[in-house]
């Protein structure tokens, strides 16, 4: 029996079968984002415990890293990268670990994590991972730590090294000149200990680069003890035993700008010789109200400073005494006022108690006057001093002084006698010893030019001395000297020696005050066995105490015509100084 086939159904049937694409589309995407997340959350497991990618620790950009690869980095940086250091052109490498730097590393990494947000959930940490979502930055400062002491201990070290030092000042006693030395150079290390602190701490080159700074150090320089010390090697090599039991030699000197002192035995008594007419000079001033220019007084002066004429010196002391009393009585006052006045002004060894010689024995007396408290300190040391006048260098320096302090600045003079001595007064005193010229002395021991205002002494048993204020580019300032010699040979004078050294002191003192323009030889005397004669003005009507020089020095420092050469009493026509 046939069989009926139904072909519309089968038709059918196939055309209603289709291929799955979409499901399997589907399901490999799922699987894709299967493995995709699978893929991600094995890399954030990976990294999720590296730092986060805005970090900055101590300046150094650590983002991303492990905690162990950070801190190599920051390590790096700060242990072993050197600080440069520069000294005077020589580069220096400062590693860290030479002085004990080191950065708490923990410490920072404790901040970091603090400040992250590493430490939520795993999968909140995941979820901002696939969102990808910014994370504020994190800049954590730098943490370290290391001994001051240890840095100053480097530099310290490091200055021994490459510090130069400063050349000392010394003299030349060939030449009798001053070197004031070299400036040296040091490491200012307060300040370099700041610098290299900041480089320390900054992460990058060019700041880890450090100039260390220096100071210039001057040298040790010359101080009035290098002045002492010169002058005493200087009379040992002249020969000349300054406290010996034949020679004795006593130095004052003061910087008038510092008010420097140098003594060598300036409190020995000595006899006062003719330096004993400074004192007469201020007791008249004090005493007189105004010595007119032209007065027989203001002659009198003259005679006695220029020309040292003792009986001019006497009247100028009979002149202040007492107008009540005969001649002798009003000399005695003058005495007694002149070395009360001495002591008054601070001179305390300083007196005179009679006239100065005059080969008359009218004058052969001794007045009964102010005499010092107590014996000088030094009066053990013996240098025969003239039992009627005595002084000592620094008794003189000091009234020179205080003549210095009035004509210059109103102190001194004027400001222990207000009402008695005026400052234009003083300046006239300056002038005055400023015409003293003798050709011998502290004279020869500085350039020609150069004002020197002085009072020159030299007398039995063996005494010279020389007492001044000298002024120079330099500076200013006080020089006495007194030598003593043992008269073996009996005529009551000193020797050329004696002189020669004084020359020399001065000389030495000068150059001391004027290294950069010494005086490099002696000056020649003029005369080669003393001293020069005297120049005084021709009559008292010509003397001008502001002008010393007026109507008896020319220009080229000779006697004018008509001036008195050889002084009162013994004027004699010119010869060239006796050349």
């Amino acid at each position: 029996m046939p069989v009926d086939m139904d072909y519309g159904r089968l038709g059918e049937r196939r055309r209603n079968f289709q291929f799955p694409i979409l499901e399997i589309l589907s399901a490999l995407m799922l699987l894709m984002a299967i493995v995709l997340s699978m893929f991600e959350l094995v890399t954030y497991s990976n990294q999720k415990d590296d730092l986060p990618t805005d970090l900055t620790v101590a300046g150094v950009a650590v983002g991303g890293l492990s905690e162990s690869d950070a801190q190599a980095r920051w390590e790096r940086v700060y242990i072993e990268q050197p600080v440069q250091l520069v000294y005077d052109g020589n580069p220096i490498d400062l590693y860290p670990s030479e002085i004990g730097f080191r950065v708490n590393s923990e410490a920072m990494l404790a901040e970091a994590r603090q400040q992250t947000t590493q430490e939520r959930s795993f999968w909140i940490g995941f979820w901002n991972f696939l969102e990808s979502r910014a994370v504020a930055a994190v800049t954590i400062p730098l943490d370290a730590e290391y001994e001051v002491s240890d840095l100053r201990d480097y530099l310290e070290r490091l200055a021994v090294r490459y510090d130069e030092p400063s050349g000392e000042a010394g003299v030349d006693l060939t030449s009798l000149t001053f070197t004031s030395g070299t400036f040296g150079r040091e490491l200012d290390i307060d300040s370099a200990i700041a610098m290299i602190d900041q480089a320390l701490r900054s992460p990058d080159a060019p700041g880890r680069y450090v100039i260390l700074p220096t100071l210039s150090t001057s040298s040790s320089g010359q101080s009035m003890n290098t002045l002492r010390d010169a002058i005493l090697a200087l009379m040992q090599n002249h020969g000349f035993d300054y406290d010996g039991p034949d020679t004795v030699a006593a130095v004052y000197i003061m910087n008038l700008a510092t008010g420097e002192e140098v003594h060598i035995q300036s409190d020995v008594p000595f006899g006062a010789v003719s330096t004993i007419k400074i004192p007469i000079m201020i007791n008249l001033f004090r005493h007189e109200l105004l010595v007119p220019n032209g007065s027989e007084i203001a002659y009198l002066l003259t005679e006695s400073l220029l020309c040292s004429n003792n009986a001019s010196s006497n009247l100028l002391m009979q002149v202040v005494g007492d107008a009540l009393g005969a001649a002798e009585q009003q000399l005695r006052d003058g005495l007694n006022q002149v070395s009360c006045t001495a002591q008054s002004l601070g001179a305390q060894y300083t007196y005179i108690s009679a006239p100065l010689y005059v080969a008359d024995r009218t004058y052969e007396f001794e007045a009964v006057v102010c005499r010092p408290d107590a014996p000088s300190p030094s009066a053990n040391i013996y240098t025969e001093p003239d039992a009627y006048s005595q002084t000592t260098a620094a008794d003189m320096g000091l009234l020179l002084t205080q003549i210095y302090d009035c004509a210059q600045y109103g102190s001194g003079l004027h400001a222990i006698y207000p009402e008695d001595i005026t400052q234009h007064e003083c300046q006239q005193m300056i002038n005055l010893l400023s015409g003293n010229r003798i050709g011998r002395l502290f004279e020869l021991g500085i350039p020609e030019g150069i004002q020197i205002a002085h009072k020159n002494g030299w007398g039995p048993p063996g005494i010279s001395a020389d007492a001044a204020i000298i002024f120079t580019p330099g500076g200013n300032y006080v020089i006495t000297m007194y030598t003593y010699e043992r008269d073996f040979d009996l005529n009551g004078l000193p020797t050329l020696q004696a002189w020669e050294l004084i020359e020399e002191v001065s000389r030495l003192t000068y150059n001391y005050f004027n290294p950069g323009q010494p005086l490099l030889q002696r000056r020649e005397p003029l005369n080669a066995y003393g001293a020069i004669n005297c120049v005084t003005v021709a009559s008292p009507d010509l003397v001008n105490l502001d002008d010393i020089d007026a109507n008896r020095i020319d220009a080229n420092g000779d006697p004018v015509p008509g001036a008195c050469y050889g002084g009162a009493g013994n004027c004699q026509p010119f010869d060239g100084w006796g050349q």
